[in-house]
């Protein structure tokens, strides 16, 4: 049965403190000596031994430890604010499916126009949760952007979700960085569909011959581009 995996943002570190502690304690029962893993989310996994439980913390040895390099290609997920539960969904999911970064932004047809600190905090727990479970080694950002009217042209190729029946499909590229923009669940505005192909130079692709919810079209546009091209 493979250790249990458990994050730990800084490894010089010897000590499992917090929500981590109290699944090791609590969740996992765990006792001294057995054995666990550790990720920082920085590209970094180490094995590692309890050797003691207090009422707040656990200590560790680390018995090994190993690096790997980041992604080669960058796939951000720029996703238009939805009602909590369905961002909730499509962060978790869309961390075990490979996104790189996600960039949340108040859409013009948004019901909410905002985060509050603790649903930045959740998403944020989300990621380590779906980080760990995935066994992905790089935890994704997170970051709030404007409203796309106010966005200047990134680099990298941007695209959106489009119900144009010429739209091309979507498919993985070997580019470096790859933005996908999907809007909330009542989708882009007149002006934010204009703004994002005339402005952004943005391309419409098709994800689905059928129409999507918002979160269906995160998620299928993240398993087109997260898949490794044949």
């Amino acid at each position: 049965m493979p250790a249990h995996r458990f994050f730990l943002e800084n490894f010089s570190s010897s000590q499992l403190a917090g929500d981590e502690f109290h699944h090791l304690k609590t969740v996992m029962r765990a006792r001294v000596g057995d054995t666990i893993e550790l990720v920082d989310g920085k590209g970094t996994m180490a094995t590692a031994t309890v050797t003691s439980l207090h009422s707040d913390h656990a200590t560790f040895d680390i018995t090994h430890k190993r690096h790997v390099p980041p992604p080669s290609n960058s796939i951000i997920l720029a996703q238009g604010f939805t009602r909590p539960a369905l961002l909730d969904w499509i962060i978790e999911k869309g961390t075990e499916l490979g996104a790189t970064e996600f960039w949340l932004f108040p859409g013009e047809q948004s019901e909410k126009k905002e985060l509050t600190p603790n649903q930045l905090a959740r998403l944020h727990t989300l990621t380590i949760s779906a980080l760990k479970q995935s066994g992905r080694l790089y935890l994704p950002k997170l970051e709030i952007k404007p409203l796309l009217s106010q966005w200047k042209k990134p680099t990298g190729t941007l695209l959106f979700g489009a119900l144009a029946p010429d739209a091309k499909p979507l498919t993985p590229t070997d580019i470096a960085q790859t933005i996908i923009v999907i809007g909330p669940e009542k989708g882009f505005s007149k002006n934010e569909h204009t703004f994002l192909e005339k402005d952004l130079q943005a391309t419409g692709v098709k994800l689905n011959s059928n129409i999507l919810r918002s979160e269906t079209a995160a998620l299928c546009a993240l398993s087109l581009l997260c898949c490794p091209k044949n």
